[in-house]
């Protein structure tokens, strides 16, 4: 984590964090031209609302998927599988709300810090491992 900033050295998608109350958790997330998106996943408890500030992004629920471009607004309901990632030839910037927010600033902060220790060819003494974070994210 450099400045605060997470950044995914495989994908090239960077998560700010902007807000982390009670509430909701905020973040602007930036998404490189072709970046893989997450698995497709699901929130148990959680809803999001990714708002685009800037070139595009895809999202994808169900069977369907698309391309959001700047001003487009995107909401996920709890429990409602989806992937999200980079545009396949353009940038995007996200504000990407969660609420409530639970443990989802831990979750990117952990995970991110393993695919960076991954990269560089640390092993990290408490290794991070998706399931610990079952009422957050789960794998579709």
């Amino acid at each position: 984590m450099s400045d605060g900033v997470l950044t995914n050295p495989f994908t090239g998608q960077t998560i700010m964090f902007v807000e982390d109350s009670e509430d909701v958790l905020v973040m602007v997330s930036t998404y490189k031209p072709g970046g893989a998106p997450a698995p497709a996943h699901f929130h148990p408890s959680q809803e999001e609302r990714f708002t685009v500030l800037a070139g595009s992004v895809r999202a994808g629920t169900g069977d369907e998927t698309q391309v959001l471009r700047t001003g487009d607004v995107l909401e996920i309901p709890a429990g409602i599988p989806h992937e999200f990632g980079g545009s396949p030839d353009e940038e995007g910037t996200v504000r990407w709300e969660v609420r409530p927010p639970l443990r989802t600033r831990e979750f990117f902060e952990r995970l991110f810090g393993a695919l960076n220790a991954a990269n560089e060819g640390r092993e990290e003494d408490d290794p991070f491992d998706v399931a610990d974070y079952e009422d957050v994210f789960r794998i579709a």
